[in-house]
């Protein structure tokens, strides 16, 4: 697995359930090093503190921009259709503006709130199932042990 090093030597290499509350927290899942962004949207290339490079190869955030969606989906559903469903057949007049406003929040304002969350949270899921290897010299402060 891979090793964080920095200035003060070798790390332990952090656990699977580490490196996913780190990823959740918008920190480095390898280091747990914080301000990868300098805006809402706008993550750094590499970690500030171990130098990890957090798009291994092109396309690597195709996984947060799917999990993005799912958990946008999700709350729609949980807002907006489920909803729908219970009031209409309770009541088959029952106004539907609210369940409309509950479906333009999930749809909406979820993936703009979650977003840096998802990047992070994919740079850890990407790391636990392919750590880091020679054969990615870019990465010189992570190798394995």
């Amino acid at each position: 697995m891979a090793t964080a090093v920095g200035e003060k030597g070798a790390a332990a290499t952090p656990s699977p359930g580490r490196m996913l509350l780190r990823g959740a927290l918008k920190r480095c899942p390898a280091c747990g090093a914080g301000r990868l962004f300098s805006g809402w949207f706008a993550m750094a290339d590499r970690c500030p503190g171990c130098g990890y490079q957090f798009a291994r190869e092109e396309g690597f955030f195709l996984g947060a921009y799917v999990m993005n969606l799912v958990i946008a989906q999700g709350l729609v559903m949980l807002l907006a259709v489920i909803p729908t469903i219970v009031m209409l057949n309770a009541d088959p007049d029952a106004s539907l503006v609210p369940v409309i406003v509950g479906g333009l929040v999930g749809a909406v304002l979820a993936p703009l709130v979650f977003y840096p969350y998802s990047k992070t949270l994919w740079v850890a899921i990407e790391l636990i199932l392919r750590p880091v290897d020679e054969t990615e010299p870019s990465d010189v402060r992570l190798k394995p042990r």
